[in-house]
C-alpha cells in the first residue's frame, strides 16, 4: 500500500513541476496529496505496534427448551345456564340451582258403567306447579322440591339430604323413592302422562326414608328403610287411638344394564319390599285409567279398588327394558302378597290374605332419531332434542303405546258379614287398558303430550250386581321445566 501511494505522489509531483507554479488548482491538489501521505504514515506506525488480543465475546448460552406443561384447566364457571342458572363458587366448588316445573292438563273422560249411570267428566287444571332448589357443598348435597298437585294443597316431593361416601356410593335421608324403573324415572321424563295402573297399585312413591345407593358402570344396588310420606299428618291411630305408630317398610333393589353394542342396551332389575301399617289405617290398592284426576270417582263410584284392607304386604317385582337407537321397549311386573286386616278389627275390611298381580308393557319410538337417555342408577332421564326449534330444526317427536294389566280378584269374602257389606269386594276386579301417546319436544325442557286410553274393568257379581266399566280418557298436557 505504501508503494502505491509513493508512486501516486511521484507522478503527481512530476505533473506539478511541469505545470506553472502559479496554477491554483495544481497547488490544491498538491496539498491534498501531502495530507494523504501524512495519514498513511500514521497508519503504518499503528500497524507496526503490538496489538492486544481481541476479546472474544462470549457465546450466547443455548436456549433451553423447558418441558411442556399441560394446559391449565378452565376455571369453574361461576354461572352456567341449565334452563335456569346454576351458581358455582370457584373457591369451594359449592353449587346452587333453582328448579321447578309446570304441567297444565286438559282431560275428558267417559265411563260406561253396568248397574250405575254413565259418567262424563271434563277437567282443566294444573297437574303440577312445583318450585325447588338443589345444591352441593363438599360431600353434602341436597334437593328440595314441592308444590301443588291437581289443585290441591302444597306438598313436598323431593326433600333429600345426601352424603357422598364416594363418586359411586351415597347415603340419603329424606322424602324419596327406592323402587321401580318407571317409579324412579322422574315424572318430567316418563313417556306417558301418568304411570298407569301398575304405578298406582305398587304405591312406590315418596316416603321419608334412609337410603343407601351404590352404582357401577352398568349396575346399581339400593337399600332403604322407609316410613310414611313427609306430607302426612302425625298418626293418631287407625283402629286403636293408643297405637300412634307410623307405617314402616324396607326395600332392596338391584339392576344390571349391559351394553350389547354401540346401539343396543339392556336393563334388567328386581326389587322387593316389605311394609307394615303400624297403627295407621290399612293399605288401599286402587287404580285409575291413566289419569291423576280420577274423574270416574267424582260421582262416588270407585271403579277398581280393594278399600283399606292391607295390614301389611310383601311386593316382589321384575323390571326390563331394551333400547335400540330410537326404539325402546319397557316392561315391569309385580306380585303383591297382601296380609289382610283381621275381621276382629274390622268385619267390613277383614278377610283372608290374597295376592295382587299387576304388569305393563310399553314401546316408544322417535321418528326424529332421538334415544331415551339411560341413567346409571337404573332409570331414564330427560330426552335430549337433536334438532331444537332455535337451531332451525323441528324438535323431537315420540310415538308410544302401553298395555296395562291388574288383577285384584283373588281378594275373597269373609264369613263374618254379608258380601254386600264388605268394603271393596265389589270393585276388586280385573283391569285391562291400552294407552296411545304422542310427545313433541320443541326443546329438551318443553313438552307437549297427548294420550288416549281405553280401559275395561271386570268386577265380580255381588248379590246380582256387577259394576263393570268401560272407560275412555283423552288427555293433553303442556309441560315446562327448569
Amino acid at each position: 500500500m505504501r508503494r502505491l501511494f509513493a508512486t501516486t505522489a511521484l507522478v503527481a509531483a512530476s505533473l506539478a513541476g511541469a505545470a506553472h507554479a502559479e496554477d491554483p488548482d495544481l497547488a490544491a491538489l498538491k496539498a491534498q496529496i501531502q495530507a494523504l501521505q501524512a495519514r498513511l504514515d500514521v497508519l503504518e506506525r499503528q500497524a507496526a505496534a503490538p496489538t492486544a488480543p481481541t476479546a472474544v465475546a462470549p457465546a450466547a448460552a443455548p436456549i433451553q427448551t423447558l418441558p411442556s406443561k399441560p394446559a391449565p384447566k378452565p376455571a369453574t364457571e361461576p354461572v352456567r345456564w341449565e334452563n335456569s342458572p346454576r351458581f358455582t363458587d370457584p373457591a369451594t366448588g359449592a353449587t346452587f340451582k333453582l328448579r321447578g316445573r309446570m304441567s297444565l292438563d286438559a282431560v275428558d273422560s267417559t265411563t260406561e258403567r253396568d248397574g250405575l249411570a254413565d259418567y262424563h267428566a271434563r277437567q282443566f287444571r294444573a297437574r303440577q306447579l312445583f318450585l325447588g332448589v338443589e345444591g352441593q357443598t363438599g360431600r353434602w348435597a341436597y334437593r328440595l322440591e314441592g308444590g301443588a298437585v291437581s289443585g290441591g294443597a302444597w306438598g313436598w316431593d323431593d326433600a333429600i339430604i345426601e352424603y357422598k361416601l364416594s363418586d359411586r356410593t351415597s347415603l340419603l335421608a329424606g322424602n324419596q323413592k327406592a323402587a321401580s324403573l318407571e317409579g324412579l324415572t322422574s315424572f318430567k321424563s316418563i313417556t306417558f302422562m301418568e304411570r298407569g295402573a301398575y304405578g298406582d297399585l305398587i304405591d312406590a312413591g315418596y316416603t321419608l326414608a334412609l337410603e343407601a345407593v351404590r352404582t357401577g358402570s352398568n349396575w346399581s344396588l339400593w337399600a332403604a328403610l322407609q316410613g310414611d310420606s313427609i306430607n302426612k299428618a302425625d298418626v293418631t291411630g287407625g283402629f286403636d287411638p293408643n297405637q300412634a305408630v307410623e307405617r314402616s317398610g324396607a326395600t332392596v333393589r338391584a339392576t344390571w344394564s349391559p351394553r350389547l353394542s354401540e346401539t343396543d342396551r339392556l336393563h334388567l332389575g328386581a326389587w322387593a319390599r316389605r311394609r307394615d301399617r303400624g297403627g295407621e289405617t290399612g293399605f288401599t290398592y286402587s287404580a285409575a285409567a291413566n289419569t291423576a284426576f280420577r274423574p270416574q270417582t267424582a260421582s262416588g263410584a270407585t271403579l277398581l279398588s280393594t278399600g283399606a284392607v292391607g295390614d301389611g304386604d310383601t311386593t316382589l317385582a321384575l323390571e326390563g327394558a331394551w333400547m335400540h337407537r330410537a326404539l325402546s321397549v319397557q316392561a315391569e311386573a309385580a306380585r303383591i302378597k297382601v296380609d289382610r286386616i283381621a275381621t276382629s278389627l274390622s268385619p267390613a275390611l277383614g278377610g283372608p290374605n290374597f295376592d295382587i298381580v299387576t304388569a305393563y308393557g310399553a314401546v316408544s319410538w322417535f321418528p326424529t332419531g332421538e334415544t331415551r337417555p339411560y341413567n346409571p342408577n337404573g332409570s331414564f332421564g330427560r330426552v335430549k332434542v337433536l334438532h331444537p326449534l332455535d337451531k332451525g330444526g323441528f324438535g323431537a317427536v315420540e310415538l308410544a303405546a302401553r298395555y296395562d294389566y291388574a288383577d285384584l280378584s283373588d281378594m275373597a269374602a269373609n264369613t263374618v258379614v254379608a258380601p254386600t257389606l264388605q268394603t271393596g269386594l265389589a270393585t276388586a276386579g280385573i283391569y285391562r287398558g291400552v294407552t296411545l301417546g304422542a310427545n313433541w319436544y320443541p326443546y329438551s325442557y318443553v313438552r307437549l303430550t297427548g294420550n288416549l286410553t281405553r280401559a275395561k274393568i271386570d268386577n265380580r257379581n255381588i248379590a246380582g250386581s256387577q259394576l263393570d266399566a268401560d272407560v275412555t280418557v283423552a288427555q293433553a298436557r303442556l309441560q315446562v321445566e327448569f
